[in-house]
């Protein structure tokens, strides 16, 4: 998996940022219940912990993203390695609970590499947008299962919260970046329907 980098991606870096994502194969569900999404972040959490940190995520019935950073002093080996771990636990999990078997996740795991900061502002966004993107809902705010809420909530989180609202200059600039894009966005796609 981690040697076919041309397509894929190439090898994770030290203090660098991707974004992560992948999918169920075939027309397989990644999540079936609350429990499902719940014990997919709790495992992330637990098996990435000590290699990357994570800044934001989406999680829909067929597919996840996440935008990451790896840690200082870790190797592609050993975080490629805990993503492999958290997978196979993930999906151990699920096709026991699930009474399946096979594969759940398609093969390879898909990266981008993060250049600059506006591209890492731009994917905060799409990562947040999925939701209304693939038409599960037009109220991106209120999707339980993407950081967006949790941006907004008071709570303690694992999530870079205050590193992201530095990068859009305020907690009110990520919200109104938001809220704009995504009424061009939802906009768009009424034009592409009337015209289709």
């Amino acid at each position: 998996m981690i040697n076919d980098y041309p397509k894929y991606g190439k090898p994770f870096e030290a203090r660098e940022y991707y974004h992560i994502y992948n999918s169920a194969v075939g027309k397989e569900s990644l999540f079936l219940s609350r429990e499902n999404y719940e014990y997919f972040l709790k495992r992330f959490h637990f098996y990435t912990r000590d290699v990357l940190s994570t800044f934001s995520f989406c999680l829909l019935k067929n597919h996840f993203h996440f935008l990451i950073q790896i840690s200082e002093t870790v190797s592609n080996e050993e975080v490629s390695e805990q993503l492999r771990k958290f997978f196979i636990s993930y999906a151990k999990a699920f096709n026991r609970e699930q009474r399946r078997r096979g594969t759940l996740f398609n093969k390879h795991l898909k990266r981008v590499k993060i250049e600059n900061n506006e591209q890492l502002i731009w994917t905060v966004y799409y990562i947040h947008r999925n939701p209304v993107h693939h038409f599960v809902t037009t109220d991106y705010k209120s999707y339980r299962w993407s950081s967006y809420q949790i941006f907004l909530s008071e709570k303690p989180s694992k999530l870079k919260r205050n590193y992201v609202f530095n990068l859009f200059s305020g907690k009110n600039n990520f919200t109104d970046f938001h809220e704009k894009n995504i009424e061009e966005d939802l906009l768009r796609k009424k034009i592409h329907f009337l015209e289709s």
